[in-house]
């Protein structure tokens, strides 16, 4: 309790990204002294956002590695959702085309030549 203001300044001055894995029996629920303890908080994520939990006291090895892969492929799923944002949001659309598949001996020379004025947009089959 004495260090919850500390450590609560201490995430807000961490630069972006942030993430939190909230690793130990102690850290998610305050342990097993946490239900007669005035001075201990029942879990870190009454602080700070936790984006994985990590339960053990002490964690497995293998609770650990999967604990990171999961961040890890959080943290993708994030970069890959901002980019499809930043994506849609620079996308205009101003004129319906329309396509023609012909081949190449049926399109007339005029539309080799004079193709400016036309929305139409022809794929050669040769």
């Amino acid at each position: 309790m004495k260090m919850a203001p500390s450590f609560v300044k201490l995430y807000e001055q961490m630069s972006e990204p942030k993430y939190v894995i909230a690793m130990g029996a102690c850290t998610i629920t305050g342990g097993m002294f946490s239900t007669d303890s005035y001075s201990t908080i029942r879990g870190v994520d009454k602080l700070i956002p936790v984006d994985v939990y990590l339960p053990g006291c002490p964690p497995k090895p293998e609770a650990i590695i999967d604990a990171i892969t999961k961040l890890h492929k959080k943290i993708s799923c994030e970069i890959y959702e901002d980019r499809i944002r930043s994506q849609q949001g620079g996308r205009c659309f101003t004129t319906n085309h329309k396509f023609c598949l012909v081949c190449s001996t049926q399109i007339p020379p005029k539309t080799f030549f004079n193709y400016k004025g036309s929305l139409h947009i022809y794929f050669l089959i040769l």
